[in-house]
């Protein structure tokens, strides 16, 4: 379809050209044929500029300033621009003062079961008022865990599996509280849940499970790599475990992710914003941030002191 418009233009362009030739050197050059009367003529005698001494020279003049007219205009012609693919722009507010858009680009094309498994939890405001409730450095390298609707300030339930017995798994919201933090050595919070931040890595959509009774199963789509600005799924121990929680990645993850975890966009805005937030302080969480794989290389793990003390709030997640 653009071959065609471009050619279309080009045409229109080498018509226009033609116009302006004849003009410039008085003949058709569209006949292409040498006139002799006009050869003749006095006038033209006095420009030996536009003189053709022969019917074949002046052909190749005539040609030549078509052709380089019709370059000039076909050039200020612009391709049509490529369509955007959908993007996700994540309204970032933290309790230590980075506040601002992170925006991702997402490939919908490449992973498009986990584009629209994260599109549709974003839609459903799963997504709205959570936190990165993990931050984990090693070396250089730094990963930003988030997407559990636990580390809602409010309270969330996650219901049961189908035939599950027992309540809903509820938190009381406040993992940090209006305060923004939590009790730590350096200094004390008195309105924060530690109730509800047991709950953090085990929150998704209903129906989910990190083991095989989940009923939400999200098909592996592990083909592309996972360079720095990656966001990939979180995936547990099963290749189709992974829930509504995901992880953006500031250095390259292949090593311990490529193969094993869906990457599914990358971040081309507000990188700045995610190094401020992988600065922060943490405290030790639950257990090590494991990265679980299916093939035979040793899975890695990272430290477990990632929980950032302060909230390192996402208002909300918009997919246009």
């Amino acid at each position: 379809e653009n071959y065609i418009m471009r050619t279309s233009v080009f045409a229109f362009v080498l018509l226009a050209g033609a116009s302006v030739a004849d003009a410039f050197t008085g003949a058709p050059i569209l006949g292409m044929r040498h006139s002799a009367t006009a050869a003749a003529s006095p006038r033209l005698r006095s420009a030996p500029v536009m003189q053709a001494s022969s019917g074949s020279e002046e052909v190749s003049r005539r040609a030549s300033l078509l052709t380089a007219f019709g370059l000039l205009l076909g050039a200020a012609v612009p391709a049509p621009a490529a369509a955007a693919g959908p993007t996700a722009t994540f309204a970032v507010n933290t309790a230590d003062g980075v506040k601002g858009d992170v925006v991702i680009e997402l490939f919908a094309d490449a992973a498009p079961q986990t584009v629209a498994a994260f599109t549709k939890y974003a839609k459903e405001g799963l997504y709205d008022g959570t936190a990165f409730h993990r931050v984990n450095k090693f070396i250089k390298k730094a990963v930003l865990v988030g997407g559990d609707p636990f580390t809602k300030e409010e309270k969330f339930c996650l219901e049961k599996i189908k035939g599950g017995s027992g309540a809903p798994a509820c938190s009381d919201g406040d993992g940090y509280g209006k305060d923004g933090f939590f009790s730590s050595a350096k200094r004390t919070s008195a309105d924060d849940s530690k109730k509800t931040r047991g709950l953090w890595d085990k929150g998704g959509p209903a129906g989910w499970r990190t083991d095989g009774l989940s009923e939400v199963k999200l098909e592996p789509e592990f083909a592309l790599p996972i360079p720095a600005g990656s966001i990939v799924m979180r995936r547990f121990a099963r290749p189709n475990s992974a829930g509504s929680q995901f992880m953006i990645c500031l250095g390259d993850m292949n090593v311990e992710m490529g193969g094993q975890f869906a990457a599914f966009g990358k971040v081309t805005a507000g990188m700045d914003l995610l190094e401020k937030i992988a600065g922060v302080e943490t405290y030790k969480s639950q257990a090590a941030l494991f990265f679980p794989r299916d093939d035979k290389k040793l899975p890695v793990s990272w430290s477990a002191w990632d929980l950032p003390i302060t909230r390192q709030g996402i208002d909300k997640i918009t997919v246009n």
